[in-house]
């Protein structure tokens, strides 16, 4: 529950507070955005939280009783929430993450110390803009996960 919580606030706080305000302070947006992923950890806090979150879900699936704890309607929105939380892992991972891992090179290229080109910036925009809507789709797609997964009991 733990690392579900840690991604879903992870992935909230990047699409609707951390990407659009960096976006919007302009180059400062990006010396922050450059900050945040070259001289963190945050970059790896994704695909822990994500990991552990589909592990532990893989392993309460195959250890626990579902035809006793949920109804069959239960267990079909269990099954659409799962089958959503591993799209969203596997998206995350493989599209989200690769993104976000160019960005982070692209704006290493640029010493903090000096502007950055106009040609550079428009690079950097562009990068941003394409890691922001996976963010936000990644983020839809966790949201489903969760919403099928916590009403599943009550169906």
């Amino acid at each position: 529950i733990v690392s579900a919580v840690s991604w879903v606030g992870l992935a909230l706080a990047m699409s609707m507070f951390i990407g659009p305000a960096a976006a919007a302070a302009g180059e400062a947006g990006l010396r922050f955005m450059k900050s945040l992923l070259t001289n963190t950890r945050f970059g790896i806090a994704f695909p822990v939280a994500s990991g552990l979150t589909m592990l532990m879900g893989i392993l309460l699936y195959f250890t626990g009783d579902v035809n006793t704890s949920f109804s069959k309607t239960g267990q079909i929105v269990l099954g659409i929430g799962a089958l959503f939380g591993i799209i969203a892992g596997i998206h995350g991972g493989a599209v989200t993450g690769r993104a976000t891992t160019e960005y982070g090179k692209l704006l290493a290229k640029y010493p903090d110390n000096q502007p950055i080109p106009a040609d550079g910036i428009t690079e950097l925009r562009n990068q941003a803009m394409k890691v922001a809507s996976h963010v936000r789709l990644s983020f839809w797609l966790i949201v489903v996960a969760l919403i099928g997964m916590a009403s599943a009991r009550y169906l």
